[in-house]
């Protein structure tokens, strides 16, 4: 059986390979993805909070916020969504729930 995995790091020290991490064991490419979606999402609501625009909270994530990977997961799109669409319950930013 095919195992999936996420590659998760940070804007902030992008490059640092200690910085870099991979969360493994997914079943299935969608469960791998919908992590990435949760785990981004997270990182643009977290910083919702301090910006004062869409465009200042679209610096904000791609100075400071938390980047996932994954095949099949547009993570440009999807922060566009995010910033456009803010979470309306817990469950849209519980990454940790998906973990393997």
């Amino acid at each position: 059986m095919s195992r999936h995995s996420v590659r998760c790091g940070d804007f902030a020290d992008e490059g640092d390979p200690e910085e870099e991490w991979l969360v493994t064991g997914f079943a299935s490419a969608e469960a791998a993805q919908e992590y990435a979606r949760r785990f981004v999402r997270a990182q643009v609501e977290d910083l919702r909070r301090e910006a004062k625009s869409p465009a200042e909270l679209a610096e904000m994530y791609d100075r400071w916020g938390e980047y996932a990977e994954t095949p099949g997961f547009d993570r440009a799109a999807w922060v566009s969504h995010c910033i456009a669409h803010p979470a309306a319950r817990k469950q849209d930013t519980d990454y940790a729930v998906l973990e393997p």
